[in-house]
């Protein structure tokens, strides 16, 4: 199986989403790992998506954190890995 790369990791895409509390625009702050400790942004990523709990290293997705810097809601999104030649 060929590796994906996250698209809002690589910076190829943005997430744009509106929040559902103040109707804002949220901001993308990172992937779901790098916020379990101090040095998870340091580890291997399939490492920690190996013990996440969710399903996104069999679905190649690479989950993230938004949030609205208004109103304070984060949520996370599963954005899909792209794959190429």
């Amino acid at each position: 199986m060929r590796e994906g790369i996250c698209p809002l990791c690589n910076g190829l895409e943005s997430c744009a989403k509106e929040c559902p509390n103040c109707h804002k625009e949220m901001e993308d702050t990172g992937k779901l790992e790098n916020y379990y400790g101090p040095y998870s942004p340091y580890e291997e990523i399939d490492q920690l998506r190996l013990i996440n709990g969710f399903p996104d290293l069999e679905q190649a997705q690479c989950l993230h954190v938004i949030s609205c810097p208004h109103c304070g809601k984060q949520e996370m999104v599963a954005i899909n890995e792209q794959h190429f030649l």
